[in-house]
């Protein structure tokens, strides 16, 4: 094989010496280096590659934290190409496309629009065809669910840092990350689904972990899944805080839920969500049958 080539281009923290945290920057930087991975490899099976970003740490100065990094292009697409530099063109396509996804990030002040996301997506791939390495311009679109995915970490990776820190992605082109975009999950959930299912019906499920206070969902062996749901029937909730219904280690309930299922714009199951919205009894567990044939 070989030897892979590679896109040169920086992470750059800018940071307040002796003020706050001081883990938060090394924190920050690990979770913008694992998000370049990420987006790297979304964007590669945009024509087929497969892409490893590796780390060089390059130095570290009096009030920054800089990463030096390769896009190193290992593998390329097993079909027809262009005569070229195909594993520098990959590379080249890799650096612009980061460029654009963070550009778009900072121009936005939250992500609620799914027509804005399909042109960023149509953007990216546009950027894929002027590659021109394929001679059958056969170029796949990224995935959204994966894109979306990407820029989450890469917001994820920027709650570390504080007010006065500045991360930036450096190079011919210039990017800053922006720490201010709103990423929710509900939005994201929603822009890439398509329709929902709803059903209910009497169901047996197990009770793995009881909430206690009210405020948050069960967890409950559901079949062959764990799933998380909400108790929404006040009555018998308010009996149980109260300790009038007891619910032991391996008892189940048996209760009319309320499932929900979203489906993605490829069919597949986005997310699924559940409500328990009542309880018509508790089933004991075997070590609660056990316990009531021993009572007198």
């Amino acid at each position: 094989m070989s030897n892979p080539t590679s896109e040169e281009f920086e992470i750059r923290i800018e940071f307040q010496r002796g003020v706050g945290d001081p883990t938060r920057v090394f924190r920050s930087m690990a979770g913008l280096i694992d998000a370049v991975q990420r987006l790297d490899g979304h964007l590669a099976q945009m024509i087929g590659a497969n892409v490893r970003t590796s780390l060089v740490l390059q130095d570290v100065e009096a009030a920054s934290l800089k990463s030096r990094l390769h896009s190193v292009v290992e593998a390329i697409p097993d079909e027809p190409l262009q005569a070229g530099e195909v594993k520098k063109l990959i590379g080249h396509f890799l650096l612009k496309g980061k460029h654009k996804v963070l550009d778009w990030c900072t121009d936005r002040k939250e992500i609620a629009d799914r027509a804005e996301v399909k042109q960023l997506e149509n953007d990216l791939h546009q950027l894929a065809q002027e590659t021109d390495i394929k001679l059958l311009p056969a170029y796949a679109p990224i995935d959204t669910p994966a894109l979306l995915a990407d820029i989450s970490a890469v917001n994820d990776a920027l709650v570390p840092l504080q007010e006065n820190d500045d991360a930036t992605f450096p190079s011919s082109e210039g990017a800053r990350y922006n720490p201010h975009l709103i990423v929710s999950e509900g939005v994201m959930r929603e822009i890439v689904t398509r329709e929902r299912l709803s059903s209910t019906g009497e169901r047996i499920l197990k009770v793995k972990k009881p909430d206690y206070l009210g405020t948050s969902k069960w967890g409950f062996r559901y079949g062959s899944r764990m799933i998380e749901a909400k108790v929404t029937d006040l009555v018998w909730l308010s009996r149980f805080q109260s300790n009038e219904e007891q619910v032991r280690p391996g008892d189940s309930l048996r209760v009319m839920p309320f499932e929900e299922v979203s489906y993605g714009y490829d069919n597949e199951v986005v997310h699924t969500e559940y409500e328990v919205h009542e309880v018509r009894y508790v089933i004991r567990g075997p070590s609660g049958q056990q316990a009531d044939l021993l009572e007198p």
